[in-house]
């Protein structure tokens, strides 16, 4: 939670915005003589328009900023609660993004109740741009509980070209090429992830996604080999991740090869096998 990115107003971008728009008005202005005052009209519509979107993403940018800020609290079990709390108190009616920070602490505790949280959002109400974020988290959480029929229909609304942030973009390609591979869809999850370099240290924490995504798809596509990488590259991450794959439900193939890994790794304690003598 610490390592969250807090989002700032790029006021480069603001500027030459305005600089667009001084140039649009000089124009208007200059040209009135012949085309009277439509021009003038027609510059102060699109200015409305702009200052109007400009609040919007400006509130959106605040609350945004506020709640990253109450995240990185959550340093600790302590911290998580108090930022938990603080949460639920600030939430209002369809609050998607106060929805999903609220889902991410209780995930850890709960992934039960954290579904709960994004079920109850309503996705085609919440705003654009955190709209693919609920349905990517959602999803994760139904994949992460063996609820993947509940999220395929999900991932297949994602749309990755609405997303440019490089880590929240490799976590929407991450829960949609698993829930394709799971779901029959193998050979597109695997076009899908060939875009992606699971190894770029420029997705972060996403990395650990992007390895287990590629387990269950080189799996699906027969190529054992590279899934078995994929995993070993995964456990060199976090071997706690690999348990996943050894729950009861799981693919025989991934069971063993998880299971080999987190013996060799030391996670799992050999049993030694003991020689009564009578």
């Amino acid at each position: 939670m610490a390592e969250l990115e807090r989002p700032t107003i790029k006021w480069k971008v603001i500027a030459q915005i305005g600089a667009v728009f001084v140039l649009l008005w000089g124009l208007a202005i200059g040209l009135e003589p012949y085309m009277g005052y439509w021009g003038i009209v027609g510059a102060s519509v699109l200015t409305l328009v702009a200052v109007g979107f400009g609040l919007y993403v400006w509130r959106l940018t605040r609350k945004s900023a506020g709640i990253i800020d109450i995240l990185k609290t959550a340093t600790d079990e302590a911290g998580r609660k108090a930022a938990l709390e603080k949460l639920e108190q600030s939430a209002g009616s369809n609050d998607a993004m106060n929805a999903l920070a609220r889902a991410q602490l209780m995930a850890q505790e709960s992934p039960k109740e954290a579904i709960e949280i994004l079920e109850s959002v309503d996705v085609k109400k919440a705003p654009g741009v955190v709209q693919d974020d609920v349905r990517a988290n959602l999803a994760l959480l139904y994949l992460m509980t063996n609820r993947v029929r509940d999220a395929r229909p999900l991932a297949d609304e994602i749309r990755l070209d609405r997303q440019p942030q490089p880590k929240a973009k490799a976590l929407y390609a991450a829960v949609c090429a698993e829930a394709f591979a799971r779901t029959g869809k193998a050979d597109e999850a695997k076009k899908l992830l060939e875009t992606y370099d699971a190894g770029d240290a420029a997705y972060g924490e996403m990395r650990a996604m992007l390895y287990r995504a590629q387990v269950f798809t080189f799996n699906a596509t027969k190529n054992k080999g590279l899934a078995k990488k994929a995993m070993e590259s995964l456990a060199g991450i976090d071997t706690n991740m690999l348990a996943a794959f050894v729950v009861k439900g799981t693919d025989p193939t991934l069971h063993q090869m998880a299971k080999q890994l987190l013996l060799t790794s030391g996670a799992i304690p050999k049993q030694k096998i003991r020689i009564k003598m009578s």
